[in-house]
């Protein structure tokens, strides 16, 4: 490979950086005015007229976002028989990595969507880390942060360069990364000198939106630490990409090397998808694109009649100077008093006429309707989607949820993609930052629940990837899930197609139709766990203290499922594990065995007297035998 000129690809990398930022400020101005109509920002309104935010965009907005709100669901799948195994494993391993207290996958998603609204476009990162320990974050990136490449066209991944900026370091963070120390340490001595006190930043547009809050981030960015604003780039350099990370301010590198270094997929960490599906534009039109100019319509309509109501209120008046003393005293004032010169029998209507305002509201109620119909129909937004239907009929309301959801689903269906892309990316990180002793994970066996870690071998195995759920289409349709619980209900209503099932198989089909979580799916099947969780739990955990060298005590509420369990995990373990230790491990569940044919004797009994107890007749009352009477001496 030969040896890479740093001096020649930095300024390569800045010029792109420059070309980027120019190409899309025309774009960004006009996504501007979105974010300023959304947030309620308007222009200061001329005398005595109206200019109010109306919520029309952010009505849409939010209503399109409660359409595509759907979880991500990706499922690895075998290729060969041979890797069922392999594919729980994966399954259980995304599971943990995306849950909320960890990478937090579905909140990135929805993030990128809201962010796709205005932009027409949403990305996506994955952030693999190793230290202080192995995780895998999935975050969305602004589109004011993405660097991309003007005629690159809509595939990220075949740009020449793309990248972020604004990727914020503190010196801490440099001097005790995975870093360049000598490009580090130049760029320190160079800050020092410029006594960097502040974050240098280069927000740029991103500032409006917190200006329509009415917020000044500028001045108020100081952290207290020495902090760099930098910039990650992934840029084609002799036929090979490169990762950089680099201070455009000072000019100095503080990481650059081949791409398939950082990942083993040599793939960048960036995965982009469109709301709008265009081939050669990588900034293509935004779902708000075609709401905003009716929005606007809308908004100034509405504007319009509050002036016109107000024109009506103060009416403007024609004085006849000779019999108007003052004209000032027509301005209203409570319990005013206006002077005027009449002679004796001379009408009042000699002295002024008011300039009438024609009432205007019914031509703007009507015209927002139009508009608001309009809208619905081009856009799905309609008064059902959002909350105000008027049909009383349950199945027609439902239709006009299923119309709009088809609408939307039309998105989903274009980030379909971006999600099997992030499967590949995680798939290819665990090679590379997962630890090396493997994954643990915990998943659904023929035999009940087992925990078994996913190992570096097998993070190698070719699997399939499926998106689950991904799109509005297949959660809404009311219809596909009726075919299918009428379909289970035949099978279940068939004693001949019954037989030809798997009857675990089919339960936990009817569960997830009954849209019951994926744990309380497991918690339903696997009897074993639901009897004895407590009991395996102090098992498993037997077994890890023998592993460590340690002798833990005899279990006396043992039963044939706590052996069964230390005795599944010796053999399932039998290629990892010392000689010394199995042997270990066999004999803690040997010295049990007497323990657990005692108490299962025990249940037995109580078993035999409880069924006995509930047989027994029930005794009739005794009754109460009546003395005779005593004679009365």
């Amino acid at each position: 490979m030969p040896k890479v000129n740093k001096a020649k690809l930095l300024e390569i990398a800045m010029k792109q950086v420059e070309t980027c930022l120019e190409y899309r400020k025309p774009r960004y101005a006009q996504i501007a005015k979105y974010e300023d109509m959304y947030l309620g920002k308007t222009k200061p309104a001329l005398k005595g007229r109206f200019n109010i935010p109306v919520p029309i965009l952010e009505g849409f907005v939010q209503t399109l976002e409660s359409k595509i709100d759907d979880s991500i669901r990706v499922k690895f799948k075998k290729i060969r028989e041979a890797t069922l195994k392999i594919s729980k494993k994966f399954n259980s391993a995304w599971e943990r990595d995306s849950a909320p207290d960890r990478g937090d996958y579905n909140g990135a998603d929805l993030d990128a969507k809201k962010l796709a609204m205005f932009s027409g476009f949403g990305t996506l990162k994955l952030i693999p880390s190793s230290k202080p320990e192995y995780k895998q974050e999935l975050i969305a990136v602004d589109y004011h942060d993405m660097i991309f490449e003007p005629y690159g066209g809509r595939d990220l991944e075949r740009h020449l360069f793309k990248g972020q900026i604004n990727i914020f370091k503190t010196k801490e963070d440099l001097e005790d990364g995975d870093y360049n120390k000598e490009g580090v340490a130049k760029l320190l001595k160079i800050a020092s000198e410029a006594d960097n006190k502040k974050v240098k930043d280069d927000l740029g547009a991103k500032h409006n939106r917190y200006l329509a809050m009415g917020l000044n981030p500028k001045n108020y960015n100081y952290t207290g630490v020495d902090t760099f604003n930098l910039i990650e780039l992934v840029t084609r350099y002799n036929g090979e990409d490169y990762y950089l990370l680099f201070s455009y301010e000072y000019q100095t590198i503080v990481k650059c090397v081949p791409l398939k270094k950082m990942y083993e997929s040599g793939l960048s960490p960036w995965v982009v998808w469109h709301t709008e599906r265009s081939p050669v534009n990588f900034l293509g039109r935004a779902p708000v694109d075609s709401v905003y100019p009716v929005a606007e319509a809308m908004r100034i309509l509405i504007n319009q009649n509050f002036d016109n109501i107000q024109k009506r209120n103060w009416d403007m008046i024609l004085a006849n100077a000779r019999k108007v003393i003052d004209p000032r005293e027509f301005e209203y004032r409570p319990n005013g008093v206006i002077r005027l010169k009449l002679n004796d029998g001379e009408s009042i209507n000699n002295a002024y006429q008011k300039v009438e305002t024609p009432d205007t509201s019914s031509i703007t109620v009507n015209l927002i309707q139009f508009l608001n119909s309009f809208l619905g129909e081009k856009t799905g937004v309609t008064p059902s989607a959002q909350g105000n239907a008027d049909e009383d009929k349950v199945g027609i309301y439902y239709g006009n949820i299923q119309q709009a959801a088809d609408r939307f689903g039309l998105l989903n269906k274009f980030y379909v993609q971006s999600h099997i892309d992030i499967a590949k990316r995680y798939k290819s990180n665990l090679i590379d930052f997962a630890p090396a002793k493997g994954l643990m994970t915990r998943y659904l066996g023929l035999t009940g629940l087992k925990e078994e870690p996913l190992t570096k071998k097998e993070m190698r195995e070719d699997l399939g990837i499926e998106v689950v759920s991904a799109n509005i289409e297949a959660q809404n349709d009311r219809i596909t899930q009726d075919k299918q619980a009428a379909a289970l209900g035949d099978i279940i209503g068939s004693e001949v197609l019954l037989a030809q099932v798997n009857p675990k198989t089919l339960l936990e089909e009817r569960l997830r139709l009954g849209e019951f979580s994926e744990d309380k799916v497991r918690d339903f099947l696997d009897k074993e766990e639901g009897a004895n969780a407590e009991l395996l739990s102090e098992a498993a955990m037997a077994v890890e203290m023998i592993e460590d060298g340690e002798t833990p005590k005899i279990n006396q509420g043992a039963n044939t499922a706590f052996i069964r369990k230390i005795v599944r995990h010796a053999m399932d373990e039998s290629d990892r594990l010392d000689d010394n230790v199995f042997v270990a491990i066999m004999k803690y569940a040997s010295d049990h065995m007497q323990i657990a044919i005692k108490n299962a004797n025990l249940m037995a009994q109580f078993t035999i007297q409880q069924q006995q107890e509930a047989q027994l007749p029930a005794q009739p009352a005794p009754q109460q035998v009546e003395q005779p009477a005593q004679p009365v001496v």
